[in-house]
């Protein structure tokens, strides 16, 4: 599902644009600003850069108004800002202009800056040559830039967008404006064509965008359509839509809410993706052997899986598929809840089934364990099964208390919550098991994971608690700030501390080996975060709302 946003403006503020529309740009660089070039530089701003593309219709310039806004953006990002002096139209037309944006992309690159702290912003015209630069860069393969942001985009030089003939007349923008704007730009070249129109492109790979636009634009409909386009191809996309603004709006004082927001959503270290509708569910994620993501899709009966660009493949299983992990055979194994088997697919698509003897058990966790088999539960049933890689299924009897989540342990055995016995559970290699219970009453473990400290960790969905036991069975709880905030799942990070979801709060957090705890918000509080793993050095979590979640670790 997209991420817009209704960004709410007073009704001065729409006022104010229209009788200053240049009010951010008018005045002169502050003293504070280090101008070298067209390089801007804000006081604070270190390492990273980026490049600025003005707006002025591909065929006017304003240097120094442009610095001025390269330093808002430098003070806004932490970043040096370029300020990017392309040939212009009707003299240089299409791909002019493109190639002098891709040329800024390299130098950049050359002098030293690493692509993934590179962000380009673009305004109006800029916006849309930003968006083309960004195609072209996916296109022909190489580095990407870590996140762009597109200010009133023009994306559609068809004009086929309903807000150009709905806004005409409120907007500081005219339909008639933007046919001369097409015609002097493109000269010969086609107009439903990219990457000159970026809505005609493959969106695949993009980096993370912020698209903002206001809505008394004759470009809402340009703004909208692409942030659509590359939501539904997996790039992580946040729209914002200024009520009551026309064009241009950033370049006077209510800009500042923009720029400040700009800010933000760089600093943010969640990204968010939609990888299937909000009624699917994806429920459980894990790494494959093949670098990609995979997850269980738990309402719509199927397996998903996207890739490093973000495209998505859907493979259907068995019913209500909920825990997944990789097995010693580089496929993915998953428990089948509502179909009472266990299901395999290979990376390339291949699936199989396999079904436990005993009858309606309600297959959850799985996990791999240390001899070459895997574990699962059958909550259902009271049991703990393990599969061989050709199928075989042994089982043995679960201490009573609905058998949930599993791990392997460091002491060579495979553990396990009981979430209605409010215990934790292990089961050694040949079949003998062992209870541990809580001290807190009802607290009603679910996930399970094995820390980097030797010992399990777990999380106390009733209690609101992360809990902590040593093989030795000595439990530790660890009482969350929200004590509703129900966490779910839990993983260990690459960072050398523990992550879990907050399925009550709509949230991530953070544990320390020596109990210290960091929330992390997403971006709806509705949006039932369940499964979590790290991945590519990030964690990703699974939103049953239809989307992935990536977490930045801090470093």
């Amino acid at each position: 599902m997209l991420n817009a946003i209704a960004v709410p403006m007073a009704p001065e503020a729409a006022r104010a644009v229209r009788d200053r529309p240049d009010a951010l740009i008018a005045a002169p660089l502050p003293q504070d600003a280090e101008v070298r070039g067209d390089w801007v530089r804000a006081p604070g701003a270190r390492g990273g850069a980026v490049i600025y593309v003005h707006g002025g219709g591909f065929a006017r310039t304003m240097p120094e108004a442009e610095r001025t806004m390269a330093y808002r953006l430098s003070k806004a990002t932490g970043r040096p800002a370029l300020r990017v002096d392309y040939r212009l139209a009707p003299e240089h037309p299409y791909p002019a202009a493109l190639e002098d944006v891709l040329a800024a992309w390299r130098a950049v690159l050359d002098e030293g800056v690493p692509a993934a702290e590179v962000v380009f912003a673009g305004e109006s015209a800029g916006a849309t040559l930003v968006l083309s630069a960004l195609l072209e860069i996916q296109r022909t393969g190489g580095p990407r830039p870590g996140a762009a942001i597109a200010i009133s985009p023009l994306t559609d030089f068809a004009l086929k967008g309903a807000s150009i003939a709905d806004n005409d007349g409120k907007d500081v923008m005219s339909r008639a404006a933007l046919g001369s704007i097409v015609a002097q730009y493109l000269a010969d070249a086609p107009a439903d064509h990219a990457p000159q129109s970026p809505l005609y492109g493959d969106p695949h790979g993009l980096p993370p965008l912020l698209i903002a636009v206001g809505t008394d634009e004759v470009l809402l409909d340009d703004a909208r359509r692409f942030a659509e386009a590359a939501d539904a191809a997996g790039v992580s996309v946040r729209l914002e839509e200024y009520e009551g603004m026309p064009h241009a709006f950033q370049l006077s004082e209510p800009g500042e809410v923009l720029l400040d927001r700009i800010g933000r959503w760089l600093a943010d270290p969640v990204r968010v993706f939609t990888v299937s509708g909000p009624d699917a569910g994806p429920y459980a994620l894990t790494g494959g052997s093949d670098g990609a993501l995979w997850y269980t899709l738990v309402h719509q009966g199927a397996i998903g899986r996207r890739d490093a660009d973000g495209r998505i493949t859907v493979h259907s299983a068995g019913t209500k598929p909920m825990m997944i992990a990789q097995g010693p055979d580089d496929a993915l194994w998953f428990s089948e809840y509502g179909t009472h088997c266990i299901g395999r697919i290979a990376v390339d698509g291949t699936l199989s089934s396999f079904a436990p003897p005993t009858a309606d058990g309600g297959p959850y966790g799985i996990a791999a364990g240390p001899d070459g088999a895997l574990w699962f539960t059958l909550s259902a049933a009271g049991r703990i099964g393990r599969i061989t890689m050709d199928g075989h299924i042994t089982e043995y009897p679960a201490p009573e208390g609905f058998p949930s989540a599993m791990a392997a342990g460091p002491d060579g055995a495979m553990w396990f919550t009981l979430n209605q016995g409010n215990a934790i559970g292990r089961i050694t290699m040949d079949g003998r098991t062992t209870a541990h219970p809580l001290p807190t009453e009802a607290a009603a473990p679910v996930g399970l994971a094995q820390g980097p400290d030797g010992a399990l960790w777990f999380t106390e969905i009733g209690a609101g608690q992360i809990g902590r036991i040593t093989v030795d069975g000595t439990v530790t709880e660890y009482p969350l700030p929200d004590r509703q905030a129900r966490p779910h799942a839990i993983t260990s990070g690459p960072d050398g501390a523990l992550w879990f979801t907050e399925w009550g709060r709509g949230g991530v957090g953070r544990i320390t080996t020596d109990g210290r705890i960091t929330a992390y918000d997403l971006p709806r509080a509705d949006c039932e975060p369940h499964g979590i793993a790290a991945h590519d050095g990030a964690l990703w979590c699974a939103l049953e709302t239809g989307a992935l979640a990536r977490i930045d670790v801090p470093r």
